[in-house]
């Protein structure tokens, strides 16, 4: 009896082919968190079917691990490692309403005290800002007031030494009106001087003429007298 030998290549798409009518058989692992949709209760089996025992009754929004699925059927695992079967149009991806309603109340809360922080952290910086302003502004001032110094220190100096050149002129001016009175003291010694020598010369000069007047009517009287 012979053997039939498959080539490679066949024996390669044979095992492909069983691996994934096994994988379409079963339904896959999935192991992705699901939740019970609300109803009175839920019961989880040991298989497929009414028959098989519960071993466990979910409540609504009760987490569970789904395993694989076949249809109507979903293997999920719970929390506490129990493992069985679901119908699968009593799990839903969304959490319940109560888990959203608190999970929208914390987001509410963070986002109020982010909210609260950022306009602690806008006031900080509103305050900082006038105050920089503020500083900003007194620096303006200070730097006007500095140039205004610096131009009238300039003008001062500019004055200071137009007063020098002054003050120079002034003290030569006196050096020369100084000499000037020497020079007209001298002169008006000078004067003096002789203003009283001619007033000197003058009383004598008259002294002199009325002696003189009066010695010749003398002598004229003396010859008439002795005409007579």
């Amino acid at each position: 009896m012979k053997r039939s030998i498959l080539p490679p290549a066949a024996g390669s798409r044979l095992f492909l082919a069983t691996v994934l009518f096994f994988l379409l058989a079963t339904g896959g692992a999935v192991a992705k968190t699901l939740f019970v949709k609300p109803s009175a209760e839920v019961p989880l089996r040991r298989g497929q079917g009414k028959d098989y025992k519960i071993v466990a009754v979910l409540q609504d929004g009760t987490p569970v691990e789904l395993l694989k699925t076949d249809d109507p059927w979903a293997r999920v695992r719970l929390e506490s490692g129990r493992e069985g079967w679901i119908l699968k149009r009593y799990l839903s991806g969304e959490p319940p309403l109560q888990e959203q309603l608190a999970a929208l109340r914390r987001e509410k809360e963070a986002l109020v005290q982010r909210c609260e922080k950022t306009q602690r952290q806008l006031q900080e910086l509103t305050d900082a800002n006038a105050q920089t302003e503020k500083e900003l502004t007194a620096c303006m001032i200070e730097r006007d007031r500095t140039r205004a110094d610096y131009q009238a220190l300039r003008k001062d100096t500019a004055d200071v030494v137009r007063t020098k050149k002054r003050l120079a002129d002034a003290l030569q001016q006196v050096k020369s009106l100084e000499s000037r009175l020497s020079t007209v003291q001298a002169e008006n010694r000078t004067l003096k001087k002789n203003s009283r020598l001619m007033w000197f010369l003058s009383g004598s000069g008259v002294l002199l003429l009325g002696w003189l007047i009066g010695l010749i009517s003398g002598r004229s009287r003396k010859r008439r007298s002795s005409l007579l």
